[in-house]
């Protein structure tokens, strides 16, 4: 993807992407953002943090939204609104998204208050920056809520298309 041009990647996996941070750390043409769980609150504890940046010739590359347990539908988005214009601004050739649907109320690994319907609006914001897009999933163990969750999810991402 990095010979089309700048590369944002998203993470929305209720984890932080720690593995896909350190990779990009020094990178200067690719933002990594991710929107995650408390490091104090929940794995992986020792990164995810707002302070780290990235690395001396990425400065400004690397953004860390972590929230507090119990985050609702209302602060998620309004996080995820934040993240995505921090990716407009960066204007990337390509968008990579990390989705985890292990934000979902539900989740028996996660501690986030977002419901079904909530799916299909992120997927909708998130479309609507118009990158071509690589969608990866990840977590999400409310196994019997997963299909439902993806088909809320790429609903949203149609509707924008």
């Amino acid at each position: 993807l990095k010979s089309m041009g700048k590369v944002a990647i998203l993470d929305i996996d209720y984890h932080h992407g720690n593995g896909t941070q350190d990779i990009f750390w020094d990178d200067p043409d690719v933002l990594f953002v991710s929107i995650h769980a408390d490091p104090t609150q929940d794995y992986p504890r020792y990164t995810g943090f707002s302070h780290e940046i990235g690395g001396d010739s990425a400065l400004g590359r690397n953004i860390n939204y972590p929230l507090p347990h119990g985050t609702d539908a209302e602060t998620y988005l309004n996080t995820l609104d934040d993240a995505l214009h921090q990716i407009q601004t960066f204007q990337p050739a390509t968008l990579v998204v990390s989705l985890g649907f292990d934000t979902y109320k539900d989740e028996p690994m996660g501690h986030f208050r977002l419901d079904i319907p909530h799916f299909e609006t992120i997927g909708s914001h998130i479309a609507a920056l118009g990158y071509p897009t690589l969608y990866v999933q990840e977590g999400g163990y409310a196994i019997d809520a997963l299909g439902v969750l993806g088909v809320s999810f790429f609903s949203g991402v149609l509707e924008r298309r």
